[in-house]
């Protein structure tokens, strides 16, 4: 399993316009299971965004070679809402928590 994950600060009332930018064109990552955007309590700019995927770290670096110049396009559109990145990166899942 695969975790992609960013914690940013939006520019003040732009999540509506970061949103719209955060969705692909071309449709979801293979293995895309769900995606969370979840907003501080506190501040309503700074938002955790982060997206579970069933893939191999194998498989995320083959997708991401295909779609490098598309995907960065993206990052690049969501970027005009962002004031800041806390935190980002691709995590690879290496224990599971239940009940």
């Amino acid at each position: 399993m695969i975790v992609m994950l960013t914690a940013r600060r939006l520019k003040p009332g732009a999540w509506e316009q970061f949103r719209r930018a955060w969705d692909s064109a071309d449709g979801k990552p293979p293995g895309f299971q769900r995606a969370y955007h979840a907003r501080n309590i506190r501040d309503e700019d700074e938002v955790v965004s982060f997206g579970l995927f069933d893939m191999t770290e194998d498989d995320y670096r083959s997708w991401r070679e295909e779609v490098d110049a598309e995907e960065n396009q993206r990052v690049d559109r969501m970027w005009a809402f962002v004031e800041n990145e806390h935190l980002s990166g691709v995590f690879e899942v290496i224990d599971v928590v239940d009940d």
